[in-house]
C-alpha cells in the first residue's frame, strides 16, 4: 500500500501533470477564439455546456477534465505520504506541516472549482423598475438610479437600489455599484451590475383645451374620452426624428393609428382624439440595468482552501524566521 501511494504521489509526475494541465488550458484559450460562434462573448462557467452535446471541439476540455483528475489523485497520494511522514515524525519542522496544508488547500481549490462548473449558474439579463423574477432571490427591482461623475463630465460610478421580494415574504433593499455587488446567501448568490442607465418608460400628453395631463406606459392601455389609447412604444424616422406610436380604440369602431412627433411645438406633435387634440408634453423614464446573477455553492470550500493556504502561508514565514536566526 505505501509503494502504491509513493508510486501515485510521486512529484515528477505530479509536475509533468501541472504543466499538462496548463497546455489544455493554452490549447482551449486558442479553441475558444478560434470558434466565436460557438463560444459566445459572454461565455459563463458551465462545464454541462461542453456534455451537451458532446463535439470534437470540445476535446481540449475533455483532456483537461482528465488531466485534472489524475492531478488531483496524485496530490492526494502526496498528502497521504506527507501524513504518514508527519505521524512518524511527531517533531517535525513547521516546514513540513506547511506543505502539508499548500496540499490540502490545492486540493480543496481544485473541488470547488468542479462544483462551481457543474452545479453553478451565471446568467447575464437586464433589470426594470417593473422587475424581474431571479431565482432564490425573488422579484427583484431596480427603485433608484444615481449616475456620479468626475469634475470633467466622465462616469464614475453609478449607485443602484434594488429591492428584493424574497420567496419567504422577506423584503430585502440592497445598494449596489460597479464595484459593489448585492450578495446573499454567504456569498454564494451575487448580483453583479454591468451598465446602468434611464430608458424611455411611457410618455405625459396634455389636453389642449383644459392642459390636463396624462401618463401613458407603454404597452398600456389609458381609457380616455370613448376609447382606449394605447402606447405601443417609441421609434425613429430614418434622420433621427423620435416619434411615438399609439392605437386608439373607440368604444364603437375599429383600431386607428395615431404618431405623435416627441419634439414639443414641432410640426405633428399633436395627435387627435374622439375630435380633441392631445399635444407632447413630456418623455417618462424608467432606471435600468443590465446584470450578472452568479451562484457559486463552491464559496465555503473556496474559503476554506484560502483559510488553510494562510495559515500555510504564516508557519512557512515563521520557519524562515526561525531558520535564519538559528
Amino acid at each position: 500500500m505505501q509503494n502504491l501511494i509513493r508510486i501515485l504521489g510521486d512529484r515528477h509526475a505530479g509536475f509533468i501533470l501541472c504543466m499538462m494541465v496548463v497546455v489544455n488550458l493554452i490549447v482551449g484559450s486558442l479553441v475558444m477564439n478560434s470558434y466565436p460562434d460557438l463560444y459566445p462573448k459572454f461565455f459563463h462557467l458551465d462545464l454541462n455546456y461542453f456534455f451537451r452535446p458532446v463535439r470534437i471541439e470540445h476535446a481540449w476540455l475533455y483532456a483537461l477534465l482528465l488531466t485534472f483528475t489524475l492531478f488531483g489523485i496524485n496530490l492526494l497520494a502526496c498528502i497521504a505520504e506527507s501524513v504518514a511522514r508527519v505521524v512518524n515524525n511527531r517533531g517535525g519542522r513547521l516546514k513540513e506541516y506547511a506543505a502539508l496544508l499548500f496540499h490540502v488547500a490545492l486540493v480543496f481549490a481544485m473541488l470547488s472549482h468542479l462544483i462551481e462548473g457543474f452545479y453553478g449558474s451565471t446568467q447575464q439579463l437586464p433589470i426594470t423598475a417593473e422587475g424581474v423574477e431571479l431565482p432564490e432571490l425573488g422579484k427583484t427591482r431596480v427603485e433608484s438610479l444615481q449616475n456620479i461623475f468626475h469634475p470633467d463630465g466622465s462616469l464614475k460610478d453609478t449607485q443602484v437600489t434594488l429591492s428584493f421580494d424574497r420567496p419567504g415574504g422577506q423584503q430585502v433593499s440592497k445598494e449596489i455599484a460597479f464595484n459593489e455587488p448585492a450578495i446573499f446567501d454567504k456569498g454564494r448568490r451575487q448580483v453583479v451590475m454591468l451598465s446602468g442607465q434611464t430608458i424611455p418608460s411611457g410618455l405625459v400628453i396634455a389636453r389642449n383645451p383644459d392642459n390636463r395631463e396624462f401618463t401613458l406606459k407603454a404597452g398600456e392601455s389609458l381609457p380616455l374620452e370613448n376609447g382606449g389609447l394605447l402606447l405601443r412604444g417609441f421609434f425613429e424616422t430614418g434622420n433621427g426624428l423620435p416619434y411615438a406610436q399609439f392605437l386608439w380604440h373607440p368604444d364603437n369602431g375599429s383600431l386607428q393609428q395615431r404618431i405623435m412627433v416627441l419634439e414639443a411645438g414641432a410640426p405633428h406633435s399633436q395627435i387627435e382624439i374622439d375630435g380633441i387634440s392631445y399635444r407632447f408634453n413630456r418623455i417618462t423614464e424608467a432606471p435600468f440595468i443590465i446584470a450578472i446573477v452568479r451562484y457559486n455553492p463552491a464559496i465555503p470550500l473556496m474559503l476554506v482552501s484560502l483559510i488553510l493556504a494562510s495559515i500555510a502561508t504564516v508557519m512557512l514565514i515563521r520557519w524562515l524566521a526561525t531558520r535564519n536566526v538559528s
